[in-house]
C-alpha cells in the first residue's frame, strides 16, 4: 500500500519587537494564515493583533480580524487548522491593551512574532 502526504510550502514573517506598536504588513495581497508563533518576555499581557490589510494597520482605528493574547513570559504556538483567509493583506501589531482602540507599543527585544502563512 503507498501513501501520499501533503506537503505545504509555508512562508514564514519573523519579527524581533521594537519599542513600539511594530505595525507591519507580512503580505500585500490574499493570504492564508496558518500558525502563529510568538513569544513575550515582559512582565506583563501583550496582545498581537492581526488584520486583513494589504498595508500596515493603523493601530487603534483598523479594523481587526484576530486579537491573541500573549501571557507574561510566555510562548504561544497556535495552529490553525485549514487556516484563516485574509481576502486583502496579512498584517500584525502589536500592544499592551486587549481593546481594539489600545494603541501602547511594547517594548523592544521582548518579543518574537513569526506567522505562517500562504
Amino acid at each position: 500500500m503507498s501513501g501520499s502526504a501533503r506537503t505545504t510550502n509555508f512562508e514564514v514573517a519573523r519579527t524581533v519587537s521594537a519599542g513600539s506598536d511594530n505595525a507591519t504588513c507580512a503580505k500585500a495581497s490574499s493570504a492564508t494564515l496558518h500558525g502563529i508563533i510568538a513569544s513575550n518576555a515582559n512582565a506583563g499581557a501583550r496582545y498581537l493583533k492581526i488584520y486583513d490589510l494589504a498595508v500596515a494597520p493603523t493601530v487603534g482605528t483598523s479594523p481587526i480580524a484576530l486579537t491573541i493574547y500573549l501571557a507574561p513570559t510566555s510562548t504561544t504556538t497556535i495552529s490553525l487548522h485549514g487556516g484563516i483567509r485574509l481576502s486583502t493583506g496579512l498584517a500584525w501589531a502589536m500592544t499592551t491593551e486587549a481593546t481594539d482602540a489600545g494603541v501602547t507599543g511594547v517594548s523592544a527585544n521582548e518579543h518574537i512574532v513569526h506567522l505562517l502563512y500562504t
